[in-house]
């Protein structure tokens, strides 16, 4: 009796034993899962369908060269709902292993903690894959946040048919304020003697161009400057510019119908509406192109640029996973050349836009001899400054760009600087 009930524990073990095996082998065998967080759609605004194309093959990429990992993401997330649906992933603890940040919300993610320092696993090749401006997107305080994934840059487009018109050659790279201001206040006038103006200058040229084109900031040493000469210099640069209109307020529809010669518009509207028959092309009959932002000097870097990253959450457990996901994402040449290819926004490798590939889908995407290469590309791209400082949130921003619009309306720039300055820090003290 007692032998078969020792044989009959030692079957029972040998059992257990062999099942815990069994579930080992197979727990083994199931595939890593990578959470991945994206919004649908292009970053920039603009119609596309293809943006997903590069994703999916980066990902088909990652998974074949780690054959027991799965990467997965939800579909159909809208940009405009995509920050709601990350801050109810991260409240609940479901925060993906990798995720899309814009520049807006890395600083807060940051300070909060939920995004992973990059700095530890990073080498100097993969900061000198990006364009400087678009790897100081991921970074905060000195760390490294995330990577660059696509950047769209502010360029000048021009009418050239109304510039012929006038006798005026389009302006070459590294044209100054000066020169763009005195092209608008000649190409200004009432051209058929009505006593109205019906042909304009520029039109949508904002506060922020100006400031960048002067080599400000809004912020110094961490210190909110709108007090500063560059400040000033800029506002009442963009107030002559507005006087010349009269009162009257000029409008994309206005360049839409070939009565404006100077419209800033970002890469990503460049690329979508100049190939297409819709927009610009479809409502206008005139020959236009892009080229670089105005400065007050050629030194300046007067180019705003935009930035779209991808960052590690601090929480995940494959942070090695993650890390060579993203590596694929950012700093693959075919992933970022695909991405090129099939978005609106600009690679944010350098390697990428001088590329022979990128020269010849710029050339036949329709733009023809006015087409923007990808030299002029690179260049801007190399001279281009953030956007939007870090630490200021979209809510007090858009304060700003509102009192500064009506300081200029009511022409009373210089009297109001000292009071948006305080009612500004005070925004930024309560986080409004």
């Amino acid at each position: 009796m007692k032998l078969k009930r020792k044989y009959l524990t030692w079957g029972i073990g040998l059992l257990s034993v062999l099942c815990m095996s069994v579930a080992f082998y197979w727990w083994k065998q199931q595939p890593t899962v990578l959470h991945l967080g994206l919004y649908a759609g292009s970053s920039w605004d603009v119609p596309t369908s293809q943006r997903s194309n590069a994703l999916d093959r980066a990902i088909q990429k990652f998974e074949k060269s780690h054959p027991h990992v799965r990467v997965e993401y939800e579909n159909g997330i809208p940009q405009s709902d995509y920050s709601d649906w990350l801050s109810e992933k991260i409240v609940s603890g479901k925060t993906p292993d990798v995720f899309m940040v814009s520049e807006q919300d890395l600083s807060l993610l940051a300070a909060r903690g939920v995004l992973e320092k990059l700095n530890g696993y990073m080498d100097r090749n993969d900061q000198a894959a990006f364009y400087p401006v678009a790897f100081e997107s991921g970074v905060y305080q000195g760390q490294t946040y995330a990577l660059p994934y696509e950047s769209n840059p502010i360029l000048m487009c021009v009418n050239k048919d109304l510039l012929d018109k006038e006798g005026i050659a389009v302006p070459k790279e590294g044209w100054t304020l000066e020169e763009f201001y005195g092209i608008c206040k000649k190409l200004t006038k009432d051209t058929d003697g009505d006593g109205q103006l019906d042909q304009f200058g520029s039109t949508d040229y904002t506060w922020k161009e100006a400031l960048a084109a002067n080599g400000g900031h809004l912020f110094q040493g961490g210190m909110l400057k709108l007090t500063a000469p560059e400040v000033k210099e800029s506002l009442t640069f963009l107030q002559k510019l507005e006087d010349l209109n009269k009162n009257y307020k000029v409008s994309s529809k206005d360049f839409d119908q070939g009565k404006v010669a100077f419209y800033p518009m970002t890469l990503a509207q460049y690329r979508t509406y100049k190939p297409y028959p819709y927009h610009v092309s479809k409502y206008s009959n005139f020959t236009w192109t892009c080229i670089p932002m105005p400065a007050k000097s050629k030194t300046t870097k007067a180019t705003l640029v935009t930035t779209t990253s991808f960052a590690m959450s601090a929480r995940t457990s494959h942070s090695k996973l993650a890390w060579d996901l993203m590596q694929v994402l950012t700093e693959d040449p075919e992933i970022q050349q695909t991405l090129f290819a099939q978005s609106q926004g600009i690679s944010v490798m350098p390697q990428v836009v001088k590329s022979r590939s990128s020269k010849d889908l710029l050339q036949a995407d329709d733009f023809g001899t006015d087409s923007l290469t990808n030299q002029t590309l690179n260049r801007i791209m190399e001279q281009a400054v953030e956007s939007s400082p870090k630490n200021v949130s979209k809510e007090v921003l858009e304060k700003l760009d509102y009192l500064i619009g009506n300081a200029l309306h009511d022409q009373d720039v210089e009297n109001r600087l000292p009071q948006i300055q305080r009612e500004i820090e005070s925004s930024l003290q309560v986080g409004v």
